[in-house]
């Protein structure tokens, strides 16, 4: 389910993302939000307080690097957001994997476009939309766990 949850809000995030070059923060804030009662309502009667550890955990592990890469300009604020939603969506280690498939792709995609054009031409170098690329990593994981059915 917090696949499910993280690859629905991943998709549209990538659908703005291609769009319009922006990830919108009604999107990535109120999926960080709905994380927390998600968690709490799949674990069940497990222990509420155990299951709202997991979606801060993801949110910090995977947002607090990925917000020093956009301190040092190489990533964009709405990829930190989106970033930090996968984990708190996923939680830890589910939210990790995601990120961690979703930077994956989007190096070989960048390397693919370098090595494509033997003269680099500027749009080559330009930055690189992380929105779809968060959906393609959540649905990697996806397909590593079992798929959705």
């Amino acid at each position: 389910m917090y696949l499910l949850a993280t690859l629905a809000v991943a998709l549209v995030a990538g659908a703005f993302d291609w769009k319009t070059g922006r990830v919108p923060n009604l999107l990535t804030l109120s999926g960080i939000v709905l994380a927390f009662p998600l968690h709490a309502y799949v674990s069940g009667s497990r222990g509420v307080l155990e299951a709202l550890q997991w979606p801060l955990l993801g949110a910090v592990v995977c947002g607090l690097p990925s917000a020093l890469v956009w301190r040092l300009g190489w990533l964009g604020g709405g990829d930190v957001k989106l970033i930090a939603m996968m984990g708190a969506m996923a939680g830890l280690s589910l939210g990790v994997e995601c990120v961690f498939l979703a930077l994956l792709s989007a190096s070989a995609f960048a390397l693919l476009r370098l090595a494509w054009s033997v003269a680099p031409r500027a749009e080559l170098r330009s930055a690189l939309r992380f929105g779809p690329f968060a959906f393609v990593g959540t649905a990697l994981a996806a397909a590593i766990h079992g798929g959705f059915g």
